[in-house]
């Protein structure tokens, strides 16, 4: 198998999307190669055929989408399963949703400007211009006044997160299962790309650190777990 990831100049692997399936692969205990990618690569990934990573290669052939490559992951490989019946595939589309909107957006306007510097000179056109038209202001004034929004983020965004966690060590309960992955990965993008800290000690920055060493072989964790 092979793994197609969005990777910035040095080499980092930046993307919260493909950070949720490496937690996967830790979880489930599956090794596959690492496909580093600039975001004006995608495009070429498999003659085109999608348009997002991460982008499992596989037996069965291209699977696009973080979700949608744990559930294949899930039913080729049955041991250590991520979702524990179609409840919990629910609860973690719930998760999913909460992260996709609220959590990213949050992140992205405390960090979307070291997203850019991170990324490789031929993909910095395309993000900043792709971004300021989403955003509709630039990436400067989008991430200003940053150091006014973390304890929100923190008390507000990530509440949900932060009352599961006060009374267990996981969100998916006794082992972590994909509602695990979906956040953490979220989480891996600031830490990755960025020295703006985001999370204040508590019961979430205590499950991040859980979940990083279940990934001690990944680079990009090494280093987070040695600062």
């Amino acid at each position: 198998m092979k793994l197609y990831e969005l990777c910035g100049e040095d080499g980092r692997r930046f993307s919260p999307y493909c950070w949720r399936t490496r937690m996967v692969l830790a979880i489930k205990g599956i090794e596959t190669a690492s496909e580093p990618v600039g975001f004006t690569e995608i495009p070429e990934i498999c003659s085109g055929a999608g348009k997002t990573v991460p982008a499992l290669e596989a037996d069965a052939g291209i699977i696009f989408d973080s979700f949608d490559i744990a559930r294949h992951l899930d039913a080729v490989h049955a041991a250590n399963p991520l979702f524990r019946g179609e409840a919990a595939a629910a609860h973690c589309r719930l998760i999913q949703g909460w992260a996709d909107t609220a959590v990213i957006s949050g992140l992205a306007s405390m960090i979307v400007l070291d997203v850019w510097s991170a990324l490789r000179p031929q993909d910095k056109d395309y993000f900043r211009t792709s971004r300021e038209q989403r955003f509709g202001r630039t990436l400067e004034e989008f991430q200003a006044g940053r150091e006014n929004r973390v304890a929100g983020f923190n008390s507000m965004t990530l509440a949900p997160a932060r009352r599961a966690l006060a009374t267990g060590q996981w969100l998916g309960g006794d082992r972590p299962d994909y509602a695990d992955c979906i956040l953490f990965g979220t989480l891996m993008w600031p830490h990755v790309v960025s020295d703006f800290q985001v999370l204040e000690p508590g019961p979430v920055m205590d499950w991040f650190r859980r979940c990083l060493e279940l990934m001690t072989a990944e680079a990009e964790v090494k280093q987070l777990l040695a600062s």
